[in-house]
């Protein structure tokens, strides 16, 4: 009896473990703090969202663990300083979207598990500096940037965190370079290069 006992008693503990998970690892938010800030001689940093989810298919952004739109925000956060007294840098997010389209299959061939969906990501940002009193803008960027990749239907919860992770994190690399380059192109009168020494 007592023999039986020390047998089934390890693996009712390793069952009871397998029940009872210890708390979730907390996801780490994405950031830029890697580059350095730009600072800029404006008096504010106005962000306006111009679009705005169907939150319906094909469109998932609203589904994935961060879209376009909170990695631009997380951008912004990370990488611009209003250093300034005057002058209103306004940043559009014109478009953040995220769809999804079921790769389709050869004639004949049933839905499966081994199906797969492709997914595009595209995020465009407009960015304009206007006067105190400027109708007109004095300087304007405009930049597009895309990522795609395909996800098997088969994919473990996990496995498409760290997929839709990546792509975002490819998206943010392309708009992050075109960001940069363009905003010391045609920003570089409003770029306070001392804050930054």
């Amino acid at each position: 009896m007592f023999k039986k006992l020390a047998l089934f008693l390890p693996l009712l503990l390793a069952l009871q473990a397998c029940e009872h998970p210890g708390p979730p690892t907390p996801q780490v938010e994405p950031n830029f703090t890697r580059y350095q800030p730009i600072y800029l001689d404006v008096g504010s940093i106005d962000i306006v969202q111009d679009y705005e989810s169907p939150m319906k298919p094909p469109n998932v952004e609203h589904l994935i663990p961060y879209s376009p739109d909170d990695m631009m925000h997380i951008w912004i956060k990370d990488r611009l300083r209003s250093v300034g007294t005057e002058k209103t840098l306004q940043i559009s997010v014109k478009d953040a979207s995220v769809i999804s389209t079921l790769l389709k299959q050869p004639d004949g061939v049933l839905p499966s598990l081994n199906n797969s969906n492709r997914y595009d990501a595209r995020l465009e940002v407009e960015m304009r500096i206007y006067g105190t009193s400027d109708v007109m803008s004095l300087a304007s960027i405009d930049v597009t940037a895309t990522a795609s990749t395909t996800i098997a239907a088969k994919a473990s919860l996990a496995e498409r965190k760290a997929i839709f992770n990546k792509m975002m994190f490819d998206l943010m690399e392309h708009m992050n370079a075109e960001l940069e380059k363009n905003i010391y192109r045609y920003f570089g009168s409003y770029i306070n290069y001392s804050r930054g020494v």
